[in-house]
């Protein structure tokens, strides 16, 4: 139980520097332009760094099992929730705009930031390391069939090349390398590395806060009486983890990595979704609602999901 109110801490902690980045974007002191190279200093330098430093440690089997595990539990995790995210988008009737934008905010979660970042402060650099592997396929995935429902036409010819430009992946790929084989850098090299890493818990809580500061309060009214923004945010943060995580409770899994996961996995729906919505031509109101209302209501689900398996583990 004493986990329990570490991870409500840290959450209730972190979301405070989410509201500090609200705050920063509505009173307009840094600009969309601004917000955008924030962005990209946070995806293409403080979390790839952050990676690399958590996983390049000595070459244990012990790891090397658990890296195994979290590949498995990807691959069960994404591939289920994509199979039946697509099944529910088909049986609802939704406006062609909406449909595609409904499946990815369900499919989905804020696993490379606010995610992360979770994994960070309860597990420490052992725990990001599972989780980089956790996210593996998730990056593949984000970065290909996100945008393909989106926009059949969105994907470059070279999808390969495409997947291959993601820092999240990337890293993940190099840090492997480091983690495998006997190769240890200098303190020199990767003390710089790891204090760039460290700054990604407060960069990413203040890019989700800019982010959601785009939801106006007649826009949040506006989608209180829309029923799919409530099922939306019930399926990501509640029905997703518990259903799917259920079942692997036969197996005795080590409860660290059964938690990776699973917290993983019961984050709230990503910004990036809006992103794609505004560039693919989506609902990107309704994407920007369900980020904003499962963001907030994580601070409270992501602690319920973590109390329900405590209980039955």
């Amino acid at each position: 139980m004493d986990t329990l109110f570490t991870l409500a801490y840290e959450i209730g902690s972190l979301y405070i520097i989410v509201a500090i980045g609200w705050i920063i974007r509505r009173k307009g002191l840094i600009s969309e332009q601004g917000q955008r190279s924030f962005t990209t200093l946070l995806l293409y330098i403080a979390l790839p760094c952050l990676i690399i430093s958590s996983m390049h440690m000595p070459f244990q089997y012990e790891q090397a099992y658990g890296a195994l595990i979290m590949f498995v539990l990807s691959i069960y995790i994404m591939g289920g929730t994509l199979f039946v995210s697509r099944f529910i988008t088909k049986k609802l009737t939704l406006p062609v705009n909406r449909s595609a934008v409904f499946e990815n905010v369900i499919l989905f979660g804020n696993q490379g930031f606010i995610g992360m970042v979770i994994i960070l402060q309860l597990f420490g650099q052992e725990g990001v390391l599972f989780a980089s592997v956790f996210n593996l396929i998730y990056y593949v995935l984000m970065w290909t069939y996100a945008i393909y429902i989106m926009n059949p036409e969105g994907l470059p010819v070279s999808k390969t090349m495409f997947i291959l430009k993601n820092p999240g992946f990337l890293a993940t790929i190099a840090g492997f390398i480091l983690f495998i084989f006997p190769v240890q850098f200098p303190a020199f090299i990767m003390d710089p590395i790891a204090t760039i890493g460290q700054m990604t818990v407060p960069l990413s809580m203040i890019m989700i806060g800019m982010m959601i500061s785009t939801v106006t309060y007649a826009k949040v009214l506006a989608y209180m009486k829309d029923i799919f923004v409530y099922i939306a945010v019930m399926i990501r943060l509640f029905i997703y983890p518990i259903v799917f995580f259920l079942p692997l409770l036969l197996f005795k899994l080590p409860f660290e990595l059964f938690m990776i996961a699973c917290l993983l996995s019961a984050t709230p729906s990503p910004a990036t979704i809006s992103m794609y919505a505004q560039v693919y031509g989506g609902d990107m109101e309704f994407s920007a609602v369900v980020v904003f209302f499962s963001t907030l209501l994580s601070v409270v689900s992501i602690p319920i999901v973590y109390l329900v398996f405590l209980l039955l583990i």
